[in-house]
Parts: structure tokens; C-alpha cells; sequence
């Protein structure tokens, strides 16, 4: 049975309520504060269809390395522990519009939807950090180049093909 995992934009829209239970992780309940989605999600607890629970430290290591693959960076300690959750209640499907956790699904092989945005990623990007102004490559985010000084940008630095 695929189990149904949220992030923080799940809850924004609402959407617990049309599942029989939702799974989401502590710090995604956190980041949940305006009144209108805290009265939802609150009759959503007290009816017990939200799900809360800690991924297990060898999904979050196994999220961290394929981060690692992909060179991405942007990823907050919330959206690394709904990821790791969907590794560890596989199958399932995440209900998320952010991208960069959508570009992890797809290398993981997890199933997502989109929450609010009506599109999703359809293929697997790894990432590098490239000066606007030189052209310098970095591996890891920066504010500014150490050879010109310019700005540096997030880049596409491969495409894969998405698996199944």
C-alpha cells in the first residue's frame, strides 16, 4: 500500500483531510503556522489522519548521498526529512511543489505530486555553481567569485534520464 507523505505545502493546501491518513515528519508540523492551515491540521491530529514520525538515520544518510550526486545544496533539514520518511515508508508518494525535493524523488525513485503549481519535474538535474561574470565553475554555493569578484549562480551542470 503506498503511503501518502507531506511536505509543509501539503498542509498549506490543505489536502490532509482527502486521505485516510497522511505521514509528515516533526519538523514539517513546525513549519506549519498560519491560523487557517494550524485549525486544519490541528482537527486532521485530533482525528488521528496525520501520521508524525522521525526518518530513520539510514534513510537520512542515504538522502544525504544522493544530494551529495546531484551537487545539491539548497535543501533545508526539513525537506531532507520528508524525503528520508518516503525512503522509509517506500512505497509512498510525496505531495510537495518544491523542485529541488522532486529532483530527489526522481533519482530515489519515489513518487510525487505537485501541491499547488499544477507541474512538476520531469527529469533528474545535478548541479554546479558557475561566476556570471568569469565563468568559474564551483563545487560548492558562494557568494561571489574569488577571481573577478562577480556573482555566482546555481547552474544545470547534467541531465539524467528519469528512471521508469
Amino acid at each position: 500500500m503506498e503511503r501518502v507523505v507531506f511536505d509543509t505545502a501539503g498542509f498549506f493546501g490543505g489536502l490532509q483531510n482527502s486521505f485516510e491518513k497522511v505521514y509528515t515528519t516533526p519538523l514539517v508540523i513546525e513549519e506549519v503556522r498560519d491560523s487557517s492551515s494550524l485549525g486544519s491540521l490541528s482537527f486532521s491530529m485530533i482525528t488521528n489522519k496525520v501520521i508524525i514520525m522521525e526518518p530513520s538515520q539510514m534513510a537520512l544518510r542515504k538522502v544525504d548521498q544522493v544530494l551529495r550526486e546531484l551537487n545539491e545544496r539548497s535543501l533545508s533539514k526539513t525537506d531532507k526529512s520528508v524525503i528520508a520518511l518516503a525512503v522509509d515508508l517506500s512505497p509512498a508518494v510525496v505531495f510537495t511543489d518544491d523542485f529541488a525535493i522532486q529532483n530527489a524523488l526522481i533519482r530515489l525513485g519515489i513518487r510525487f505530486q505537485p501541491v499547488r503549481l499544477g507541474r512538476k519535474a520531469e527529469e533528474v538535474r545535478s548541479y554546479s555553481y558557475v561566476c556570471k561574470g568569469c565563468g568559474k565553475v564551483f563545487k560548492e554555493p558562494v557568494k561571489s567569485c574569488d577571481v573577478c569578484g562577480g556573482e555566482v549562480k546555481k547552474s544545470v551542470a547534467k541531465v539524467f534520464q528519469r528512471e521508469g
